[in-house]
């Protein structure tokens, strides 16, 4: 019996040894982004480590080895109204993020500091290892560097330039559309060389102004602070959020690893009147959510109308996300909702189509539902996943400063009733399903991997010159050295056909 009592003890030892204190920071990433990040979470609960989470939302998990810090106060900050009706490319969202950095980092720094459960973490330092969020969070690396331990970025989308700058990866440009633009792939010349400029430009800009910016209120903070771009560089790894279903697949080094889709997973009986709304759809049901990030219920008048007329037209029931109680006279075809269990929705037998506003999560929920596409971008990278996605062909999109009730109609009725967007559909989604293990394990294999190692130098390729990466150095001296062979050859030729030319005269 003691025997048995010390083995139960060696065992819990054993295991509480190998339990990490872990804290995921995401204190400015909208929702969409825990809920990307929290299926590896909880899978690390599992595992038993112990993980603080930092976030502005609220997080429904009922995992006891979870802390979780709800930074309220930087919600003003995440919360966006309706955007305006224009075509965003490249230029309005490279814009888009130089403003955003400028009127939103500084405040949302200072907010997030003085946060008394922050100034916890500051003084304890007590974490083995922290998992960033790594889109709009760039204020808290300071924070990161302090405690001094080894960090992993999380990519909630496809990857961002800054992240491929910071770890050394190939942008491809050439063959990789930008992720803030409009563009497809193959790209054109002028394409092509916006791609290269626009996001150069960005990462410039960021480097000596935005982030010198942050730097400089840190400071005060953290006195031996080293600067946020020289931060950045030392994340062990890099989870990207990368699918050949949803973004266009690229060449990774080691140190960047795929957890696509993270989220996704088989339906969950709905609620009971949801079920009967569901299965009452005898001519197909279509779901109509623009997210979590924006209010749709500040839709313009003109627009809001001409979903109304298109929606009664339609023999189909719509299940319609708005977050008021301001719509009235509506279709007996419609039901209006402020939340919806999205994914068993998606996993209806019944559902024909989505209309989405393009997120990624969104539309890796589609494509592992095999539900076709009507995209309608709000911004940021919305354009660009759509565009693969149309390009796919599971999903139209349409901007929204064309849209007419007659446009619309005709694209709902053509996804509906051509085979071929349900067929793409249901081919991407037997791609994403086919997978060696869940996203989840992957990414709590790399975390231990790290925690187990004590960091990737092993993964790292070796740190090189920007001309050396690139082999300009290379390039240079070969044209160097052809084009003196090139001249030397020239004068050689020259002067044989000059004494030619003089014997010939002679012997004349």
């Amino acid at each position: 019996m003691k025997g048995h009592i010390f083995l139960l003890l060696l065992a819990y030892q054993l295991a509480t040894s190998l339990a990490a204190r872990i804290l995921v920071l995401s204190p400015l990433g909208p929702r969409s982004h825990l809920n990307s990040m929290m299926p590896m979470v909880e899978t690390l609960a599992q595992r038993g480590h112990h993980l603080t989470v930092v976030t502005p939302h609220s997080v429904k998990t009922k995992a006891p080895n979870i802390r979780k810090i709800v930074v309220k106060e930087l919600l003003e900050f995440v919360d966006v109204e309706w955007y305006d009706f224009k075509r965003f490319n490249i230029l309005d969202n490279t814009l888009g993020v130089f403003h955003f950095f400028l009127t939103t980092m500084t405040a949302a720094y200072k907010s997030f500091m003085a946060n008394k459960e922050i100034q916890e973490i500051r003084h304890n330092k007590d974490y083995d290892i922290v998992i960033m969020d790594a889109i709009v969070n760039d204020f808290a690396f300071p924070l990161v560097d302090h405690l001094g331990k080894p960090f992993i970025f999380f990519d909630p989308g496809p990857g961002t330039s800054w992240n491929w700058a910071a770890k050394g990866a190939s942008h491809e440009y050439a063959s990789i559309p930008p992720l803030f633009g409009t563009f497809s792939s193959p790209m054109t010349f002028a394409q092509r060389m916006a791609n290269a400029v626009f996001t150069e430009a960005l990462l410039v800009v960021r480097k000596f102004y935005l982030l010198s910016t942050l730097d400089s209120l840190a400071k005060k903070d953290f006195p031996s602070a080293r600067p946020i771009a020289e931060i950045e560089k030392r994340s062990e790894m890099c989870f990207i959020n990368l699918h050949p279903a949803s973004s266009w697949s690229r060449s990774l080094p080691p140190t960047f690893v795929p957890v696509p889709a993270m989220h996704v997973r088989p339906i969950e009986p709905l609620p009971e009147d949801w079920q009967s709304f569901a299965d009452g759809a005898e001519n197909g049901l279509i779901i109509f959510t623009l997210g979590s990030n924006s209010r749709v219920s500040s839709m313009p008048p003109h627009i809001l109308q001409t979903f109304v007329q298109v929606f009664s037209r339609l023999p189909q029931r719509i299940v319609w996300k708005w977050e008021k109680d301001n719509l009235s006279q509506l279709p007996d075809n419609i039901k209006i909702v402020d939340w919806l269990p999205q994914q068993d929705l998606l996993g209806h037998k019944n559902t024909r189509l989505f209309i989405a506003h393009g997120g990624i999560m969104g539309i890796q929920e589609a494509i592992y539902h095999q539900v076709p596409i009507l995209g309608l971008p709000l911004g940021r990278d919305q354009n660009a996943l759509l565009s693969k996605a149309s390009q796919e062909g599971f999903a139209t999109k349409l901007d929204w400063e064309d849209l007419t009730e007659e446009l619309l109609y005709k694209s709902i009725q053509r996804i509906v009733n051509e085979p071929s967007y349900k067929g793409n559909a249901t081919r991407l989604s037997q791609l994403m399903r086919d997978q060696l293990l869940p996203s989840r394990e992957v990414a709590a294999y790399w975390v231990e991997h790290v925690l187990r190692q004590g960091g990737t130098q092993h993964l790292r390729s070796i740190d090189m010159p920007f001309y050396q990466l690139y082999l300009l150095d290379v390039w240079l001296f070969l044209f160097a050295s052809l084009s003196f062979l090139a001249f030397v050859t020239y004068k050689i030729t020259a002067l044989i056909v000059r004494r030619l030319a003089t014997a010939k005269l002679k012997i004349q």
